[in-house]
């Protein structure tokens, strides 16, 4: 079979079936999670997708988190699957995905054994990190995952090589370990600050702050 390029519209709508597998799911198993990030602004805004955006995420509290994770392990859909950073090496990222897999999507990876298909990203959420030795060592700890999952393929002096340099070089020193021991540091890291005991709950990647009542409730949207 001859493969194509989707159009966005064609991504859009591979994404909105994968969200729908997701919500049976966590109705199935009364697993609370919520839209976030450009697909919270696009349901709000736009009464859907944000129209130049190919992208959807949803979020839970870590607790909800790992329901779905060991729900998602546990299944066996014929072309939905799950990838994150705890069995997949090069997977450099922080939070698991669910992609299908009669899509590519080329994500320009350290590691080219790591399949990506469209997707939706499952982000996990914390209680806020109060102790200021901690913080320093997550944000530590996100700029090694962002090093040692760096790809400089095809950049060149005319277009900025020589000023990433430095950062080229970190890379490489870095990519030696793989991302996957800093996202399991940082990881471990959050999982310091109960959910059931914070008043504020954090994406633990990206540093948004909500009251908790609001993330631990959920939006079964």
């Amino acid at each position: 079979m001859s493969e194509r390029t989707l159009t966005l519209e064609e991504i859009k709508q591979v994404e909105l079936d994968i969200l729908k597998y997701l919500h049976e799911l966590c109705e199935q198993h009364q697993i609370k999670y919520f839209i976030d990030f450009g697909t919270l602004l696009g349901a709000v805004r736009h009464k859907g997708f944000i129209p130049w955006d190919d992208d959807t995420d949803i979020s839970l509290a870590r607790d909800e988190f790992e329901k779905l994770y060991k729900v998602l392990q546990n299944e066996n859909h014929p072309y939905y699957k799950l990838i994150s950073f705890r069995e997949t090496k090069g997977y450099p990222y922080s939070y698991m995905r669910v992609y299908d897999v009669r899509t590519r999507r080329d994500a320009n990876l350290v590691d080219p054994t790591v399949v990506l298909g469209t997707c939706v990203d499952i982000f996990p959420y914390d209680g806020v990190v109060t102790q200021e030795s901690d913080r320093k060592k997550m944000r530590l700890y996100k700029y090694l995952i962002r090093l040692s999952s760096l790809n400089f393929k095809g950049i060149k002096s005319e277009n900025g090589g020589l000023k990433n340099l430095p950062r080229y070089m970190g890379s490489a020193i870095f990519r030696l370990t793989s991302p996957q021991l800093w996202n399991q540091k940082l990881e471990s890291l959050a999982l310091k600050y109960s959910v059931d005991q914070a008043t504020d709950l954090t994406c633990t990647i990206y540093d948004p702050y909500y009251p908790n009542g609001i993330k631990k409730n959920g939006s079964m949207i």
